[in-house]
């Protein structure tokens, strides 16, 4: 099985626009306009640039704009949702409340019986050449990673990241560049287990999976693998998606996964991919995770998901955001509590172009090193400058409100 999509390392302890250049901030809170559910990971792009954001869980977003930019056009877009634009001049006033309604299919599907599954899936990812960029990109992007420790933040870590994205048609591997980060480590929140979190950028971008094929597989074994079948189709920016359900055979010796694909019906490109790792019921899904323990602790993964997704520009599809969350219980031997640790990360493509900028060595970030061991403090509240960032949750806000407030305290 082909390298796991995130590593953890445990061990016993007791946008876009360049620097200098004057900006606009626009926010907004996007919501289903019926149920006024928010919506989460929404796609907020300015139309005539390369600039856009996702929605946090709250369905809040902040778009970072250049200052002379004032007669563009903001397109927010969901799955299964109409998209809506606005004029940069319809946020001066403040937040702006956007209420999206769900899209009725008005377009005509290709008739596809449910037994194509399979073939539509392997059209996708035999036309990787044709749909996906075949040059290197420059991308600008926000990272953010977080371990808690039941509902309590343990670590939290972010950073503005420069990655060369090798074309989808090569052999060659991303590079990812630190160009500014800050984090902490809350020692005070846990006993005598630190949890670290190995890779993080890197294993975000791995699950770019239209680079690297598909879910733990080579093409060639994929009806080996996996079972494809039809689910109801959706809309995304008012294009028609084909929706596979996927998840692996019976009775395969290793463990991997379950989830939805979403196929663009006209270019057969993928443009968003939902799916968990099967580690429900397996303890052999465990050494896929943890690389170092103490003998004495016992460490159960419970759950596994992830999501990817994709965006259209000028024709062709670029990586766009991906997410991850993964538990698991951690029991030392002779003790009767257990802890439940949640490991999160979230990055977003805020800027892209073909000028590709050399990452110093220095500031490379490889499969084995730990973020939180190549950040800074909290304490400047100006420190993301004009660069787009995911907006934090209430919950994570007030986390790094309380961090500034204790590194402030210490320095004093």
């Amino acid at each position: 099985m082909k390298k796991i999509l995130l590593t953890l390392i445990s061990m016993i302890m007791l946008t876009g626009v360049s620097i200098g250049q004057e900006f606009n901030s626009i926010t907004g809170k996007v919501q289903d306009a019926s149920t006024r559910r928010a919506l989460s990971f929404a796609s907020i792009q300015l139309l005539s640039t390369n600039i856009s954001n996702v929605t946090n869980s709250e369905g809040v977003f902040v778009l970072k704009i250049p200052a002379h930019v004032t007669a563009d056009t903001v397109q927010i877009s969901y799955l299964g949702y109409k998209s809506r634009r606005f004029s940069v001049k319809d946020f001066q006033r403040g937040e702006l409340l956007i209420s999206m309604e769900q899209s009725v299919m008005t377009l005509k599907p290709i008739t596809v019986r449910p037994q194509d599954a399979t073939s539509i899936v392997k059209m996708a990812f035999a036309r990787v050449g044709e749909n996906y960029t075949a040059k290197s990109m420059q991308m600008t992007a926000f990272y953010r990673e977080m371990i808690r420790k039941g509902s309590n933040y343990v670590s939290i870590n972010e950073a503005v990241l420069d990655i060369n994205k090798a074309p989808y048609n090569s052999y060659r591997a991303d590079q990812i560049g630190i160009y500014k980060a800050r984090g902490s480590y809350d020692m005070n929140r846990i006993d005598t287990l630190l949890v670290k979190y190995q890779g993080g950028p890197n294993s975000a971008l791995s699950l770019d999976i239209m680079k690297d094929l598909f879910l733990g597989t080579d093409l060639v074994l994929l009806d080996k693998i996996y079972t494809f079948t039809m689910a109801e189709p959706v809309t995304i920016d008012n294009k028609f998606f084909y929706v596979i359900n996927f998840n692996e055979n019976e009775n395969l010796p290793d463990v991997y996964f379950r989830g939805k694909i979403y196929i663009e019906s006209e270019s057969l490109a993928v443009g968003r991919v939902e799916f968990a790792m099967n580690v429900e019921g397996r303890p052999q899904a465990n050494s896929y995770f943890i690389r170092k323990k103490p003998p004495t602790l016992k460490m159960d993964v419970i759950s596994a998901n992830y999501l990817v997704n994709y965006k259209e520009v000028a024709g062709l599809w670029h990586f766009d955001y991906s997410r991850t969350e993964v538990k698991f219980n951690a029991k030392w031997d002779k003790k009767w509590f257990r802890s439940i640790y949640t490991i999160g990360s979230e990055i977003a493509v805020t800027d892209m172009s073909h000028l590709e900028r050399r990452i110093d060595p220095e500031n490379r970030v490889r499969s084995r090193d730990i973020m939180s061991a190549k950040v800074y403090d909290f304490t400047d509240e100006n420190f993301w400058e004009d660069y787009n960032i995911i907006e934090p949750d209430q919950s994570i806000e007030n986390v790094i409100a309380r961090i500034i407030r204790q590194l402030r305290k210490r320095d004093n």
